[in-house]
């Protein structure tokens, strides 16, 4: 089978990378996968994305300089800067369309990338593989409505957690399969020993990702909760140590203190989830984020916020859930956690054999049923009524169609 991949770009975010991960088992499985960005196609093969998102990186570069140089009054004219959005992607989706390769299936990726794959959709099976509810990453009306009505294209719908399904069902009425992304077991994994930091002690460390330009992100929430948390326990003798990971440094001070560790992937990444007691995350609502299901797998205690991790995470089973904003929650979550190690330990333990479900290889599974069923029962919506009515030719069967 011959599968497509509309990629907006070669990004390196937590979404990029597990579209990268699924390509590359497909390769594997035997597949001819084609990614299709708006500058190129390229015949994929396994971990060439690894090169390919760093000459991106080095290409943004290059043009972020340029703009900053010649259009600084951007940043505070929305009406020009609507103009650039809107160009840019009218843009992107016709590089899109011309750089399409004809295959089997094509899969869109992201909002702007759905709109040629609705354009593609009388040539290929086509399928939406939503890694988030779009809309909310923009505040400009205009894009949060391109975003929102690709919602109701006719594409086949693929949603990456129960959250996301939930919220095309609600308020699209519209069906998804159910898609959530791996993680790579053999560099997330627990260390050795990792129960027996849970144990009675005076210096706990928690750890978090740190992100004060998105609001939603939490981490103020974040800052609150374990400045209370801290106030609770001192008077015990405990004390909590916070390291903080992300790919910016913070550019102003907070009511309580953490150290900022930089942008860490992968083994790094393993290294300091290990190493922490308890991993807090806060957003506001997430659609299945990877460093809960990373912690998980190294070994350490996650307590998150509820929206988004549902697939994963059980209140007292596997972790500790809380609903966002509750910052009185949030810290009694911690609290308990530091004062009951014993009980701790089971939920790490669960923790574990939970992310162990979520290898690249059991999801890849899922995505290939998914690929064989939509082969299977797709019926091809041929557009021939509607381009030969605009072309002025009217044909005998048209009568049969327009009864």
């Amino acid at each position: 089978m011959r599968v497509s991949y509309l990629l907006y770009d070669f990004g390196k975010t937590g979404g990029s990378i597990v579209l990268y991960n699924f390509m590359d088992n497909l390769v594997k499985r035997g597949y001819e996968v084609y990614a299709v960005t708006p500058y190129g196609r390229y015949k994929w093969e396994i971990g060439m994305w690894k090169e390919l998102i760093i000459q991106f990186s080095n290409d943004k570069l290059a043009k972020k300089i340029v703009k900053n140089i010649i259009h600084p009054y951007m940043q505070n004219n929305k009406k020009a800067k609507r103009l650039k959005t809107v160009y840019q992607w009218n843009k992107s989706v016709k590089g899109l369309i011309n750089n399409w390769k004809q295959t089997d299936v094509t899969i869109s990726t992201y909002c702007i990338t759905a709109y040629a794959g609705f354009y593609l959709s009388d040539q290929t099976i086509p399928l939406y593989h939503m890694q988030h509810f779009e809309e909310l990453f923009f505040q400009d009306r205009i894009q949060r409505l391109v975003a929102r009505n690709t919602y109701k294209l006719p594409l086949i719908k693929i949603s990456n957690s129960s959250w996301l399904r939930h919220i095309v069902k609600k308020y699209f009425n519209e069906e998804s399969y159910l898609l959530n992304p791996g993680i790579d077991l053999g560099v997330f994994k627990e260390g050795k020993g990792y129960l027996e930091k849970y144990r009675t002690k005076k210096k706990w460390t928690i750890v978090s990702f740190f992100d004060e330009q998105r609001e939603w992100k939490g981490f103020n929430d974040a800052v609150k909760a374990v400045k209370k948390a801290r106030d609770i326990l001192s008077s015990q003798g405990i004390e909590i140590i916070w390291k903080v990971f992300g790919l910016n440094p913070p550019t102003k001070s907070y009511e309580t203190e953490f150290e900022y560790v930089g942008k860490l992937f992968n083994e790094q990444l393993s290294k300091l989830y290990q190493e922490a007691d308890i991993v807090l995350l806060t957003s506001w609502y997430e659609s299945f984020p990877l460093p809960p299901i990373e912690a998980m797998a190294s070994g350490s205690l996650i307590i998150s916020t509820q929206y988004g991790v549902e697939d994963y995470i059980i209140d007292g089973k596997n972790g500790l859930v809380t609903l966002p904003r509750k910052i009185e929650e949030i810290a009694n979550k911690i609290v308990w956690a530091i004062q009951n190690p014993q009980e701790v330990q089971s939920l790490v333990i669960n923790g574990v054999a939970t992310a162990h479900d979520y290898s690249w290889d059991k999801r890849t599974d899922v995505l290939e049923n998914i690929l064989v069923e939509v082969t299977k029962n797709y019926k091809d919506t041929k557009y021939k009524l509607f381009d030969d009515l605009v072309y002025g030719r009217f044909g005998e069967y048209m009568y049969e169609e327009f009864k």
